[in-house]
């Protein structure tokens, strides 16, 4: 870059640098500042210093001469979530969800044209995906991501969907975005939306979108479960009431806050 001054486009560099790293720790759960000066193709001193702000700040813990993610970045997810109504509100009613059905439960949002998984309830029958609190994906291949999608304004909407070809997870995913754009519509007439192996082989599964009159959408919920259990014949029937049920009293309990 012909730039001499510590700016990177839209961004300071030695932020960008801190968050590199910080990302780095977190992915390879924990390493030396040797190894991350040689996967990051950093100065040892640069990383040392960096890691040590960070060490006095709580956000890496360093034990044995290896750097893991530290305390604080809990203190600052469980402060930034706790600020929103959506997840006051949801958190008793997707217990009830959850319990009720046997099913996992979800309420997402999205930030930044993604999915953040907000909140999630086992139900009694487990079922291992990549799914995370705090986690992010893409909207399309969710249910509740697509319940979120077909309520956001409409310019939004078209910067997240696009014109190129959509990524897949799974070889149901839908990827082209006019397909994606009929079954968008199809999910606003219907008032839900389904996720049929679409983000994972042999889970399916139901959303609706939290919405609150003039404020457009907050978020979703969505009750997931094998394909095996939860058809899709078994969605469409009583399990996409109880999802729309629950919506309904999130929505009106919200109008209250």
């Amino acid at each position: 870059s012909s730039m001499t001054s510590n700016n990177t486009p839209g961004g300071v560099k030695s932020d960008e640098t801190l968050l590199t790293i910080i990302e780095t720790v977190r992915e390879r759960n924990g390493d030396t500042i040797s190894a991350l000066a040689s996967d990051l193709d950093m100065a040892k001193s640069t990383i040392h210093s960096h890691l040590k702000t960070l060490e006095q700040h709580g956000f890496v813990y360093k034990e044995g001469g290896e750097y893991t993610i530290g305390y604080r970045f809990l203190d600052y997810g469980i402060w930034a979530r706790n600020q929103m109504d959506l997840f006051q509100v949801a958190k008793p009613r997707l217990q009830e969800l959850a319990d009720e059905t046997g099913y996992k439960v979800w309420c997402v949002i999205e930030r930044q044209g993604k999915a953040v998984y907000l909140y999630g309830v086992e139900g009694e029958s487990p079922i291992k995906t990549y799914a995370r609190e705090g986690g992010t994906t893409e909207l399309h291949y969710l249910a509740a991501g697509k319940a979120i999608l077909a309520h956001l304004p409409e310019a939004k909407r078209e910067s997240i969907i696009g014109v190129d070809t959509l990524p897949n997870k799974t070889s149901s995913t839908i990827t082209d975005p006019d397909e994606l754009r009929d079954e968008l519509e199809a999910v606003r007439e219907r008032g839900a939306a389904y996720n049929i192996g679409e983000a994972l082989e042999g889970l399916n599964a139901v959303g609706a979108p939290i919405t609150r009159v003039e404020e457009g959408v907050h978020g979703a919920i969505s009750l997931s479960g094998p394909a095996n259990h939860l058809t899709t014949k078994e969605l469409q029937g009583k399990y996409v009431e109880r999802v729309l049920k629950k919506r309904n009293e999130i929505e009106i309990n919200m109008r209250h806050i």
